[in-house]
C-alpha cells in the first residue's frame, strides 16, 4: 500500500475516539474501510472482527493480530460541575491535573471538561492511574453514567518521518495490519494470513482470550501480534520496527520468534537493505502472551513508541512514531505471511546449519582419552 493511502487508512481510524469496551465507532471505520479496499470480515460473538486472506495451497496458517481500543476514563458518577470516572487501561499518572478530555459520545454530543483532581496508586511498584474527577460546566449539559472519556489531543498531525496520533497503540498496528493484506490479496504466491482485529485488550486482553477460548482460531495457526510499544531496551524510533521475542511475562514461542526472524533476515539477504530490531521488549505485556498461554505459536512484531500511552517527559502528550517503522512493519508482516505460506521452518533450518556446521566438532568428542594425559589420543603438540 503506498504511503499516502496508507496515512489515510490511519487517519480515519485515529479520528474516531475509542475505548474498552467501546469500540464499535472506530470498529464501524476499519469496517468501512475494509469494504472499500474489497476484503471480506466477520465479526464473532465477541465484537472481534476477522478478515482471512487465503490463495494457493499454502502450508501454514499466520494470523496478525491489533487491538481496537486505548486507554479511557468511565463515568461511575455525576454531580453538579464534577464528574468522578475509574481509569481503563494505563493512563498518564504525571503532569495530568488540568489536562483537557472530552466526552465524545453523550446523549448531549461532545461534551469537554479538565481534570481536577486524580488518584494514583501503585499496587505492585509501578504508578497506575485509578481514579480522577473532571471538571465540566455547571450550568450546561453533563455526561451520563457509563459514558467515556479521552484526552482531548489532536488525532493525527505529522512532521517529516514522525507522526504524533492520540491513539498509535495500537490503531497503527491496526492499519499496518490492512495495508500487509491489502497488498497480499493482489499477489500470487500461496497464503493464509488473518487480520484479527480485538476488543479491550487495555483492560486484560479480554478479546484475545474469547477468540484463545472459543476454537474459532486454528490451533496449529502462528499468531503475531502488532502493536506499537514503549522503547526501551535500547529500541530507537526510526531504527525499524521489532521483532518482539517476549514481553514482561516471558519469552514468546522459538517457533514463532524464528518465523519472524527467518522474515526479517530474509529481506536483508543479496543487496536488500532491511532496519529491523530486535529485543524482549520487557516494559508491558501484549496479546502474543494471553495467545501463548493458550498453546498457540505466537510472537511479536512492534513499533517503537515515544510517549507510551500519551505520557509525555511533564505531561499528557500524543503518541508518536516513525513512519519508516510503520512501513517496515507492513512489510515484515507480508514477508512472514508468505514464509508460512511457502512451509519454511526457520527452527528446523537454524538446526540444520547447527548440525552442519559442528560435524567437526562433535567428531573430536568421540575420540578415547588417554587416562594418564586426559587429552585425546593421538593428539599432536
Amino acid at each position: 500500500m503506498k504511503r499516502d493511502k496508507l496515512l489515510a487508512g490511519i487517519g480515519r481510524l485515529v479520528s474516531v475516539e475509542t475505548a474498552p469496551y467501546s469500540e464499535m465507532f472506530v470498529r464501524a471505520a476499519l469496517h468501512s474501510w475494509l469494504e472499500e479496499l474489497g476484503l471480506g470480515y466477520d465479526v464473532d460473538a465477541s465484537g472481534n472482527t476477522l478478515v482471512r486472506v487465503r490463495r494457493g495451497m499454502p502450508r501454514r496458517q499466520v494470523g496478525f493480530v491489533a487491538h481496537l481500543d486505548h486507554p479511557a476514563m468511565r463515568v461511575e458518577s455525576v454531580s453538579a460541575g464534577k464528574v468522578t470516572c475509574r481509569a481503563e487501561g494505563g493512563l498518564p499518572t504525571v503532569g495530568v491535573r488540568n489536562t483537557k478530555v472530552v466526552f465524545p459520545r453523550t446523549r448531549h454530543g461532545r461534551i469537554k471538561g479538565t481534570i481536577e483532581s486524580a488518584k494514583v496508586v501503585s499496587p505492585d511498584g509501578r504508578a497506575r492511574l485509578e481514579r480522577l474527577v473532571v471538571r465540566v460546566d455547571a450550568r450546561g449539559p453533563r455526561p451520563e453514567i457509563d459514558d467515556f472519556a479521552v484526552l482531548d489531543l489532536p488525532a493525527m498531525t505529522r512532521k517529516g518521518h514522525r507522526l504524533k496520533l492520540r491513539a498509535a497503540d495500537d490503531l497503527a498496528g491496526v492499519a499496518a495490519i490492512v495495508a500487509a493484506l491489502t497488498d497480499l490479496a493482489k499477489g500470487v504466491a500461496p497464503v493464509d494470513a488473518w487480520g484479527i482485529f480485538t476488543r479491550a485488550e487495555e483492560v486484560g486482553f479480554h478479546g484475545a482470550l474469547a477468540l484463545a477460548i472459543d476454537g474459532r482460531l486454528p490451533r496449529d495457526m502462528n499468531i503475531i501480534s502488532v502493536e506499537c510499544s514503549r522503547a526501551m531496551d535500547g529500541i530507537e524510533l526510526g531504527d525499524g520496527p521489532v521483532v518482539r521475542l517476549g514481553d514482561r511475562s516471558g519469552p514468546f514461542d522459538p517457533r514463532a520468534c524464528a518465523l519472524l526472524t527467518g522474515a526479517a533476515r530474509s529481506l536483508n539477504e543479496g543487496r536488500n537493505k532491511f532496519a529491523f530490531q530486535s529485543a524482549l521488549m520487557s516494559g508491558g505485556t501484549c496479546e502474543a502472551t494471553a495467545f501463548t498461554s493458550f498453546g498457540f505459536l505466537a510472537a511479536g512484531i512492534a513499533m517503537p513508541l515515544a510517549n507510551y500511552h500519551n505520557q509525555g517527559a511533564r505531561s499528557v502528550a500524543p503518541e508518536e512514531i516513525d513512519m519508516r517503522d510503520l512501513e517496515g512493519a507492513v512489510t515484515l508482516i507480508q514477508t512472514t505471511a508468505l514464509r508460512a505460506g511457502g512451509g519454511i521452518e526457520d527452527v528446523d533450518l537454524l538446526r540444520n546449519d547447527l548440525v552442519r556446521s559442528s560435524e567437526d566438532g562433535r567428531e573430536k568428542l568421540r575420540r578415547p582419552v588417554d587416562a594418564t594425559t586426559g587429552v585425546p589420543v593421538a593428539s599432536r603438540f
